[in-house]
C-alpha cells in the first residue's frame, strides 16, 4: 500500500499535469505547418518533414533525461526549465529563416522541452495518486493527445489568416503563462522528487525478465500503431477514400488514441496490466486483419480506428504497468527507459511501411507485418506476470 504524505496536496499536482500536458501536446500539431512552411522556406516536403522527426527524438531525449534532474533541481523549478525550453524554441521558430534553424528550434529545443515537461508532470501525478496509478497514468498520458487534437483544430482554422510564425509566437505566450502556473501548482502540491519519504511503498520482488517483457510489448504495440497511424491517410486513399474520409480517419485515430489511454489507465487499477495490454494487441490485430481482407474506404476507416485505439490502450497500459509493478519512486527513470521502445519504433516503423508500399503499391504486406507484430505482442503481454511477493500498490 502506498500513501501520500499528509503535507501533499494531490489536487494541485493533478491540476499542474492536466494544465501543462495538453499544451505539450501542441508539439504534435506539426502537420498543420507543413504546407505553409514548405512554401515559405522553399524546401521539399521530405526535408521539412525531418523537423518533426527531430522533434520526436527530442521528446524521447527529454523523457529520458528529465529524471536525472530530480535530485539536483528543486521540483517546482522543473516545469520552469521545461517552459523556458519550449518558449525559446517557439520564439526562435517564429524567426527561423532556414530549415536548419527551424530544426534546431522546433525539433531540438521545443521537442526536448516538451519531453522534459511530460516526464515531470507524469511523475507528479503518479506521486499524487499512489493508490490509483493506472488512473494517474491514464489522465497524464491521455491529456497529451487531447491537446494535440485541440491545437491541431485551432491551428488549422487560423493558419491561413495569421500564418505559422504568428501561431508560434502566440503559443509561446500561452506556454509562458501556463508553464509558470504549472510551476506554482507544483510548488503548492508539496511534492518533491528528491524526498523519498513523500510516499511509503512496500518492497516487492519481481523477476528480472519482467521489465524487458514490458519494454518489448510496448515496442511491438508502438511499432504496429505508428505504422498504421503514420500511413493512415495513405491507407484510406489507397482504398478509394476521399479527402474527407482521410481527415475523418486522422480524427478517429487521435480520438481512439486519447480514449484508449484514459480507459486503459483506469482499467489497470482494476485488472492486471497484462490483460489490458493484451486487449491493445488484440485490437491492433483486428484492425490489420480488416485492412488485409476487407476492401473499401469504410472498412479501412474502421481498421485505422481500431489500430488508433490499440495504440492508445498500449500507451496507457505499459507505463501504468511500470508504475504499478516498480513503484513511483523510480517511475521517472523507468518511464525514460520504457519510452526508448517508442522512440525505436517511431524511427523504424513508418519507414518500413513506406518501403513496403513502394514495392507493392498497397498496404496489404505492411498490414500483414502489423498483424504479425500484434500476434507476437499478445504472446508477450500474456507472459507479463505481476510480482507474487509483497505488493507494489
Amino acid at each position: 500500500m502506498s500513501e501520500p504524505s499528509p503535507s501533499i496536496k494531490p489536487s494541485s499536482a493533478i491540476a499542474a499535469a492536466l494544465l501543462f500536458n495538453p499544451m505539450l501536446g501542441s508539439l504534435y500539431a506539426w502537420s498543420v505547418f507543413l504546407g505553409p512552411l514548405e512554401a515559405e522556406l522553399g524546401v521539399p516536403r521530405s526535408e521539412i518533414s525531418t523537423v518533426f522527426g527531430v522533434a520526436v527524438f527530442g521528446l524521447t531525449a527529454g523523457l529520458v533525461c528529465a529524471p536525472i534532474a530530480n535530485r539536483r533541481v528543486p521540483t517546482a523549478l522543473l516545469p520552469i526549465f521545461a517552459t523556458v525550453l519550449c518558449v525559446g524554441g517557439l520564439v526562435i521558430s517564429a524567426e527561423a529563416n532556414s530549415l536548419l534553424m527551424l530544426t534546431v528550434s522546433y525539433g531540438g529545443l521545443f521537442g526536448f522541452g516538451a519531453g522534459f515537461g511530460y516526464s515531470v508532470t507524469l511523475q507528479l501525478i503518479n506521486r499524487a495518486l499512489p493508490d490509483r496509478r493506472g488512473l494517474a497514468n491514464g489522465l497524464g498520458l491521455g491529456a497529451f493527445p487531447i491537446g494535440a487534437i485541440g491545437f491541431s483544430l485551432i491551428f488549422g482554422m487560423i493558419i491561413e489568416t495569421v500564418g505559422p510564425r504568428s501561431i508560434f509566437l502566440g503559443t509561446a505566450i500561452l506556454f509562458a503563462v501556463g508553464g509558470l502556473t504549472a510551476a506554482f501548482l507544483t510548488h503548492r502540491s508539496g511534492i518533491r522528487f528528491d524526498r523519498v519519504a513523500d510516499i511509503v511503498t512496500e518492497k516487492t520482488e519481481f523477476p528480472r525478465i519482467l521489465f524487458p517483457l514490458i519494454w518489448l510489448g510496448f515496442f511491438l504495440a508502438a511499432a504496429g500503431g505508428i505504422l498504421a497511424i503514420g500511413h493512415a491517410a495513405g491507407i484510406l486513399t489507397s482504398r478509394g477514400g476521399s479527402a474527407m474520409i482521410a481527415v475523418t480517419g486522422a480524427v478517429f485515430v487521435n480520438i481512439g488514441n486519447a480514449g484508449g489511454r484514459l480507459g486503459a489507465g483506469w482499467a489497470c487499477d482494476y485488472f492486471s496490466p497484462s490483460r489490458v495490454a493484451t486487449m491493445a494487441h488484440l485490437s491492433a490485430l483486428i484492425g490489420f486483419l480488416i485492412i488485409i481482407f476487407l476492401p473499401g474506404p469504410i472498412a479501412a476507416l474502421i481498421a485505422v480506428a481500431f489500430v488508433g485505439l490499440s495504440y492508445g490502450i498500449a500507451s496507457g497500459a505499459y507505463p501504468s504497468a511500470v508504475s504499478i509493478f516498480f513503484g513511483v519512486e523510480r517511475y521517472g527513470r523507468n518511464l525514460g527507459i520504457l519510452i526508448t521502445a517508442w522512440g525505436v519504433a517511431g524511427l523504424i516503423s513508418p519507414w518500413v511501411g513506406g518501403w513496403l508500399f513502394d514495392r507493392t503499391g498497397d498496404y496489404v504486406l505492411a498490414s500483414t507485418l502489423g498483424a504479425v507484430l500484434a500476434i507476437i505482442g499478445i504472446v508477450v503481454s500474456m507472459n507479463i506476470r505481476a510480482p507474487t511477493s509483497g505488493s507494489s500498490r
